[in-house]
């Protein structure tokens, strides 16, 4: 069996309840990145053209102790392009053979601008 090695350094930016300028309170705030992880690139829609997932989706794979990730919560490259993804779906992947090859696999929207 072949297991792909890392080759990204990936933050998280997590979406939390927060308050705005005004002091009302506010769903979907970013906080501050933490909890800095190898990951990986799985498939990139303008490389692989990923049927399976549709137009505009990459595929990150990423370390399983940031489970429980969610809908919204935000990945960003640290160093490299600096890019940045908004995560639509994730489900652990965990290996029934050895817990190190562990991971979350995550469907993405870059974001641009």
């Amino acid at each position: 069996m072949a297991v792909i090695g890392a080759n990204l350094v990936l933050g998280l930016r997590r979406r939390t309840a927060g308050v705005d300028g005004h002091g009302t309170p506010v769903a979907g705030v970013l906080g501050a990145v933490e909890d800095v992880r190898p990951g990986r690139i799985v498939s990139r829609p303008d490389v692989d053209g990923d049927g399976e997932t549709g137009p505009g989706v990459w595929v990150l794979a990423v370390d399983p102790a940031w489970w429980p990730v969610a809908a919204g919560d935000r990945i960003v490259e640290q160093g490299g392009q600096g890019r940045a993804w908004t995560i639509g779906v994730a489900s652990l992947r965990a290996s029934d053979f050895d817990s190190a090859i562990d991971y979350i696999r995550v469907e993405t929207s870059l974001v641009t601008g």
